[in-house]
């Protein structure tokens, strides 16, 4: 009889001993996803914070061009001349557009602890879109600004014939092409951002509670 209760009492203390455990366990499995959710939370205020710089740049060369154009602040005397500010207008624009738009979308964007990785994942399909769109938006500004000689060109073309022409406005559209492939071989338009999520979702992958 006692030899019954001693068993009896043993496998009470061993079920309140695996209760505690599990309740142990699953504090930590949730200070672990909290822990991984203000990382994410992290990276994601990070990449709020600095679509501000890029934001007001773009802002800028838009007014300013608009502001060259419209006043015709270079007294320009032909319409191909005014190709360079054009092109800086609408591309500026595009990308000032570009930026707002991503920037209203994270701001939307939670990242609950349920379903953090789903939520990542997401966040860095949106981050490749606009991160693809953005790096056109700069090469195509840089190109831009490579045909800066043009309406200085355009005075002197009766005298300069089309071969100084051609080599003075395809050279430098040669050369920034040429830097723009170098750039992006040595990883200069990588985004550390997605670099970062992703690695948060490797390492949700490699938690225990998602073995």
């Amino acid at each position: 009889m006692d030899m019954e209760l001693n068993l009896d009492d043993f496998k009470a203390a061993w079920q309140k001993y695996e209760q505690k455990l599990d309740a142990n366990q699953q504090s930590m499995h949730h200070i672990l996803a909290i822990v991984q959710r203000n990382r994410s939370r992290s990276t994601l205020d990070k990449m709020i914070r600095e679509i501000r710089l890029p934001g007001v740049i773009l802002f800028i060369l838009v007014w300013f061009f608009v502001a060259v154009i419209a006043g015709n602040a270079f007294d320009y005397t032909d319409t191909i001349q005014y190709v360079p500010a054009g092109c800086y207008v609408l591309i500026a624009a595009t990308g000032f557009y570009f930026l707002m738009k991503h920037l209203a979308t994270l701001r939307r964007t939670t990242l609950p602890t349920h379903d953090l990785r789903q939520a990542l994942i997401t966040l860095i399909q949106l981050r490749i879109r606009h991160s693809t769109l953005m790096k056109w938006v700069w090469i195509l500004a840089m190109l831009a600004g490579s045909m800066i000689m043009l309406p200085t060109v355009v005075r002197r073309f009766a005298s300069n014939g089309w071969l100084y022409t051609g080599l003075i406005v395809g050279v430098p559209i040669v050369i920034t092409s040429l830097s723009v492939g170098l750039a992006s071989l040595a990883g200069m338009f990588k985004d550390r951002y997605l670099v970062e999520l992703r690695a948060q979702v490797d390492e949700l992958d490699e938690s225990p509670q998602n073995r």
